[in-house]
């Protein structure tokens, strides 16, 4: 099997095939003059192969699946590897060609799943999502409709050991001296660098990453991201005050919580691929925009999240700007690690409005 490194967008994959050095066209994708892969030449050169085969022979054939599997995710290996990984870049047909002479080729991998539908058991027992799942048996959204409705303080829809293990990974430091941004609606006169911290616990009202009552200090890495973060209208005064780490902070990063390919590590596949839907739904309600009509209850879950982090003895977590994805927030549970070094109020201009049909 030949194939190049325009047929892949794993960016694990794609390393290893440029290390191997070889350039030639590819009959998968057409590309001329590429670095390209050969299954039979380059096995002993590259962990391509290896990489491959952890996919692949987790998928098992139609014929060999639980009877109660269900029938809308059985789909053929093809389509089944776009749905579930982003490795390849190609199309549905091109995928099928590469798996195809692939299998073909191997001595470990059941020929059948080139042919029929496939499956992954696992992600349907429930004895094994238990042990391995960040959501046990249930899903991201059963979880917010249940902390939303029944019980917020107490889950048996969150398996709490994995989750610590899985947000350990996100975990960065941020060093003394780093500065953040902070902004707030004024009159004409402006807050006092006093008023630009973060409000006291008895009048803190519920955010992102904080619950009605706890305090919580939002920054921002970039200043011009602060005022739309509060949503300041035209011709609104506006306070920005810069403030400084007067101490390293140790954060979770919630918005590399995402992985960019499951070889980055000697994982487990499925369970990687199990919690990986689930870590991108908390990366995406993250950064979830907020109208001004959205309910307070929407931000129950990353609440939960973050009190988490707080119970684990992190210092704060970062996140995608809901409004520029080239900045980032930085929520912090405790306003004494940084200094308040500089503010100054502005009027706000023109605001450039973009549209979308729903």
């Amino acid at each position: 099997m030949i194939c190049c490194i325009n047929c892949f967008k794993d960016i694990e994959i794609r390393a290893a095939i440029e290390m191997v050095g070889h350039i030639g066209n590819c009959p998968i994708c057409r590309n001329r003059n590429t670095w390209i892969y050969d299954s039979e030449k380059d096995a002993d050169k590259t962990n391509v192969g290896e990489m491959l085969d952890s996919i692949l022979e987790l998928y098992v054939p139609e014929s060999e699946l639980p009877t109660l599997y269900p029938e809308e995710e059985e789909m053929l290996i093809e389509d089944r590897l776009l749905k579930d990984w982003s490795i390849f870049s190609g199309s549905s047909c091109e995928v099928k060609q590469i798996v195809s002479e692939y299998v073909s080729e191997s001595l470990d991998l059941e020929s059948k799943i080139a042919m029929e539908r496939v499956g992954i058991p696992q992600l349907f027992d429930e004895t094994y999502l238990k042990d391995n799942s960040i959501m046990g048996k249930y899903s991201w959204e059963v979880f917010k409709k249940y902390l939303r409705n029944e019980n917020r303080f107490h889950s048996k829809y969150i398996n709490l050991e994995i989750l610590e293990s899985v947000l350990k990974e996100t975990e960065i430091i941020i060093p003394t001296g780093t500065k953040f941004y902070r902004a707030r609606v004024s009159d004409k006169g402006g807050y006092s660098r006093k008023e630009m911290w973060a409000p006291p616990d008895d009048v803190a009202s519920p955010g992102r990453v904080n619950s009605k009552g706890q305090s919580c200090l939002y920054l921002c890495s970039h200043k011009k991201t602060t005022v739309k973060e509060i949503r300041a209208r035209a011709f609104d005064y506006v306070t920005i005050a810069t403030f400084k780490l007067n101490c390293n902070v140790r954060v979770l990063d919630l918005s590399s919580i995402v992985h960019s390919s499951p070889f980055y590590t000697e994982n487990n596949k499925v369970a990687y691929l199990v919690n990986e839907r689930t870590l991108r739904q908390i990366q995406n309600d993250m950064a979830k925009p907020m109208s001004r009509l959205d309910s307070d209850l929407d931000y129950l879950p990353t609440q939960y999240i973050s009190d988490f982090a707080k119970f684990l003895g992190y210092d704060g977590v970062k996140y995608f700007s809901t409004f520029d994805k080239a900045s980032y927030n930085v929520a912090l549970f405790d306003s004494s690690a940084c200094d308040c070094t500089y503010h100054r109020n502005f009027l706000i201009g023109d605001l450039e409005y973009k549209m979308s049909a729903v």
